[in-house]
């Protein structure tokens, strides 16, 4: 029993040193509060709610994004039928007038060396160059001249012989990034020429009318595509060209089509010509290889 009284004594002695202690500890900790610096602290962080912050044109990024949401692309435009007159300065009277719809057509080559086809349609922002239109050029010509797209231009020249008719068309255009993406060579000002022509040939006062297109072939990888096409040059004074109206219409033939056609139809034949006969050779060279081993 003394020994027992003696622990219960120690416990007791104990616990209340461990009392005193932790008051000792919690004054020093207030009086260290009231006298001194704050206790050092961790760095507190605050989460802003995105939904609150973020700006109404920031798209947010989910998994498996990759970038930026890339700009969408500018409308494609498309060609659209269009009147064009040339008349002579001070009397008003027309001498060319042409209603088509028309597109140019290019080949080119990317940087990857790879064949595009870039299409510089003549809208409705097409407008007629009357610097370069003329009723009567030095060559006894009579030229229509138009502006369209970047920096481009289509003339178109006619003569008469007995019969009026297209002989040169002009085409400049410029490689630029939107119709011509990824261009081995941007930026590069391109002018094709080709004066050998004998299109739309009509007796004088007479128009030109053809629904067909008709791809017509400058030469450089370039073709004018024509549609919806009535067009009338060398208009009479005393005719057509004071009522601005074209004259009798004489329908397009087969004949009038240009050669593009019956030009790509040959080569596409001789192509699979050529194709067959290879494989013939080859398929030849086997059985004969079999014969031999046979043998």
């Amino acid at each position: 029993s003394g020994r027992a009284a003696f622990a219960f004594a120690a416990c007791l002695a104990f616990v209340s040193a461990q009392s005193v202690n932790a008051r000792r500890t919690t004054k020093a900790l207030a009086t260290h509060r009231d006298h001194h610096e704050p206790l050092p602290t961790s760095p507190k962080t605050t989460e802003i709610p995105s939904s609150t912050h973020e700006s109404p044109n920031t798209t947010t990024p989910h998994p498996g994004d990759h970038g930026a949401t890339p700009p969408t692309p500018a409308p494609k435009k498309e060609p659209s039928l269009n009147s064009y007159n040339v008349t002579e300065p001070g009397s008003n009277l027309t001498c060319i007038m042409v209603q088509a719809t028309l597109q140019v057509k290019v080949n080119y080559l990317t940087k990857d060396n790879k064949v595009k086809e870039a299409v510089l349609p003549l809208d409705n922002l097409t407008v007629v160059d009357r610097a370069i239109s003329s009723c009567h050029s030095p060559d006894g010509e009579q030229v229509l001249a138009l502006k369209f797209g970047y920096n481009s231009s289509l003339q178109l020249s006619f003569t008469k012989n007995g019969t009026v008719y297209l002989h040169r068309i002009n085409v400049q255009f410029t490689t630029d990034p939107v119709n011509f993406p990824d261009a081995a060579k941007p930026g590069q000002v391109v002018t094709v020429m080709n004066d050998s022509f004998v299109l739309y040939s009509v007796p004088e006062e007479r128009s030109y009318h053809c629904n067909v297109d008709q791809p017509v072939y400058l030469g450089s990888n370039v073709t004018l595509d024509v549609l919806n096409a009535q067009l009338q040059a060398f208009m009479s004074v005393n005719g057509t060209a004071k009522t601005g109206q074209f004259g009798t219409a004489v329908e397009c033939s087969a004949g009038d089509i240009s050669n593009i056609v019956p030009i790509a139809v040959g080569a596409a034949l001789a192509a699979l010509v050529i194709i067959v006969l290879i494989a013939y050779l080859i398929g030849r060279s086997k059985s004969r290889q079999k014969g031999y081993q046979s043998v």
